[in-house]
């Protein structure tokens, strides 16, 4: 009835001062015994009551939000973006009327379902305490938190395969990544928009909840993603993202990205294959990746789009995913040092000591240089692997912060100098915050969000001197460079 009529929301206040009075004789009759299970038998049924208003009052967000997503598409699909000037003659063109009549009925119809809501009073039932608008904000939230992890479900898929790609095959995922991406894009600024035209009819800070609940969704996914590279697991029970009220929903896993737990992690496997150096060749003075053809597949431009889609949250989040890519490798070429390395430690000594004083070059330096790189020879194609791909990261994350420092620069200038100045005088004091490693975290995370910081110069991890280590290096660098050559085109 309430889904045909929304006026008939007002007639559940009866019903509900109806069902809280339902409690009163038992609860009372207990309290008479001095019963020491008063307590927690009242709020067990308090919370079964509490959990049945909330469902019934359910088909009300659930209506409110399915009228919202009809806005969201006209808002992104029919109504045209108003310019800075529009000449008189093309006014009536700009109006678009009837979309705007079919945007007014819908706000109104709105406005109907939450009248009933607002108007209810607070009740008790049992010992809990029941809110209406309480219950309208977290059913809208959790609708939206559906809805929007569904959609970033659905469009981030991609269709990379590491061991089939060619040049022209590259060409196209890359083409469709990007159409994909700006739908998305057009969707979300739909939810937004939406959220922001109806927050005044139903009592509610829409941007604020649209930030909080898009915020919590991003760190989710990045909570989970990153529990592959952890030996102690994050559980929902344990995440402070989660939430019983208004739950993240999980997907499963993708065919073609079949160790990628959610969209997060296939956003920056799709990054990792088309800045693949088997196919591309990445330009300093571009910031970008380009095919054999001078062809872009992946730059500024590229990054941009994706903080569109996502948002800061989620760049921020691709951010973290790859420090922890970055960390994982690290690790393994530390292990891989001391298993495999350590073993050749004489054969090492031997080559610092022709190789001794450092700051000479040495008699006979060629012949030296052939035989360390013919003896290391069978050291050098792991340590490639690691440099690679540490490498591809560190230059996908100096891209994503000057992405994060331009958008900060336009959308949020006094926040990004309050931040720049907060950090310039905690590095000049010696001691640190007064809140301790948490204030601390905060001001890390929000340097990271503001563009911040030189992503080359980041700490993974602390480790014992590894011996050898320079000299190794030295004929890494002998060994690759014949390999290389300068394009000055």
């Amino acid at each position: 009835r309430i889904s045909k009529d929304p006026s008939n929301v007002s007639l559940l206040q009866g019903f509900f001062l109806k069902l809280s009075s339902s409690l009163d004789g038992p609860v009372e009759r207990l309290k008479q015994l001095n019963s020491p299970e008063a307590v927690r038998i009242t709020n067990y049924y308090s919370s079964q009551l509490v959990a049945f208003v909330r469902n019934v009052l359910e088909i009300v967000p659930v209506s409110v939000f399915a009228i919202m997503v009809q806005m969201s598409d006209i808002i992104e699909r029919r109504l045209q973006r108003l310019p800075l000037k529009v000449q008189g003659d093309k006014l009536i063109a700009y109006a678009q009327l009837g979309e705007r009549y079919k945007l007014a009925m819908m706000a109104h119809e709105i406005s109907i379902f939450a009248d009933g809501i607002l108007e209810m009073e607070n009740t008790v039932i049992g010992g809990a305490q029941v809110n209406p608008r309480k219950l309208l904000d977290e059913g809208l939230r959790k609708e939206l938190v559906s809805h929007v992890s569904e959609l970033l479900n659905n469009l981030l898929q991609f269709d990379f395969s590491a061991s089939s790609e060619t040049v022209a095959s590259m060409i196209k995922h890359q083409a469709t990544t990007m159409r994909s991406l700006t739908s998305l894009s057009g969707r979300l600024e739909g939810f937004q928009v939406a959220l922001e035209c109806v927050e005044d009819y139903v009592c509610m800070h829409g941007l604020k909840m649209w930030h909080e609940e898009l915020s919590r969704i991003m760190n989710y996914n990045v909570e989970q993603e990153v529990n592959k590279y952890l030996l102690k697991k994050v559980l929902d029970a344990d995440s402070n993202f989660q939430s019983d009220i208004v739950p993240i929903p999980r997907f499963p896993r993708t065919q073609n990205e079949p160790s990628c737990i959610n969209f997060m992690g296939r956003i920056v496997s799709m990054l990792v294959k088309i800045t693949d150096a088997q196919y591309t060749t990445y330009s300093i003075e571009k910031s970008g990746w380009f095919m054999s053809d001078g062809s872009e597949v992946c730059g500024l431009k590229t990054v941009a789009l994706i903080r569109r889609a996502i948002g800061v949250y989620g760049l921020t989040g691709v951010d973290r995913l790859l420090c922890y890519r970055i960390l994982h490798e690290l690790h393994r070429f530390v292990k891989f040092f001391r298993t495999n390395v350590s073993k050749q430690g004489v054969l090492l000594e031997q080559l610092r000591d022709e190789l001794f004083p450092e700051w000479k070059t040495p008699k006979s330096a060629v012949a030296i240089y052939a035989s360390g790189s013919k003896k290391t020879e069978m050291l050098m194609l792991p340590m490639l692997t690691c440099f690679r791909r540490v490498g591809q990261a560190q230059l996908l994350r100096r891209m994503i912060r000057f992405e994060l420092q331009r958008c900060a620069r336009v959308d949020a200038k006094m926040l990004q100098h309050t931040v720049s100045t907060l950090n310039a005088s905690l590095l000049s004091e010696q001691h640190p915050l007064e809140g301790g490693s948490e204030d601390m975290k905060n001001t890390c995370d929000m340097s990271v969000a503001v563009g911040i910081g030189d992503p080359l110069g980041t700490i993974f991890m602390k480790t014992d001197p590894l011996e050898g280590l320079p000299v190794l290096m030295l004929f890494f660098v002998i060994t690759y460079i014949p390999k290389l050559s300068y394009n000055p085109t």
